[in-house]
């Protein structure tokens, strides 16, 4: 019982922050209320613009990836899955990396959140310490990337497979 609503609290905070970071603050960037910085003027997501392909992700599963779609909602994420129940969730928001980051070093995101420092992925990263999960940013640009799983270390070989998409996506900006 008190896994299951831990799991539905986490769930809950991950929905709220999506909600909360497809959106642009009134006023955010230049005077004239438009997003500054040239990645955000690049329309469609990680999976659109082959970023990342089905191929990259591979490496996280133990089946083949058989479907790519867009987060229905979301535009800026996108869903890797399989023929079963697993998948990987990209979402690449400009304008939101050092906020979404400083959520998690600051502690912000609850007992159910917590993370722990991730160094050779953009300029700041963090680990989820239950999902296979990294929030990472350069300069204002978010990565987050939740793989198939539980987090199992800081050695984990799929935390390093996310955090070289997040690099790989950072590079293509």
């Amino acid at each position: 019982m008190a896994y299951s609503r831990m799991l539905s609290t986490a769930a809950a905070c991950v929905c709220c922050m999506f909600a909360a970071c497809s959106q642009q603050a009134p006023g955010a960037g230049t005077s004239s209320g438009q997003p500054t910085g040239s990645a955000s003027a690049v329309a469609g997501n990680a999976c659109e613009r082959k970023l990342i392909t089905a191929q990259d992700v591979a490496a996280l599963f133990t089946v083949p990836v058989t479907t790519s779609k867009t987060i229905p909602g979301d535009p800026q994420s996108c869903e890797f899955s399989t023929a079963g129940f697993s998948s990987v969730t990209i979402s690449v928001r400009p304008g939101h990396g050092m906020a979404a980051v400083g959520m998690y070093t600051s502690g912000k995101m609850g007992e159910f959140e917590q993370s722990a420092p991730l160094t050779g992925v953009g300029d700041a990263a963090v680990r989820s310490l239950l999902l296979n999960r990294i929030v990472a940013r350069k300069g204002d640009l978010l990565c987050e990337i939740t793989g198939p799983g539980s987090a199992k270390g800081a050695d984990d070989p799929a935390i390093h497979v996310i955090g070289a998409l997040c690099n790989r996506i950072f590079a293509a900006y």
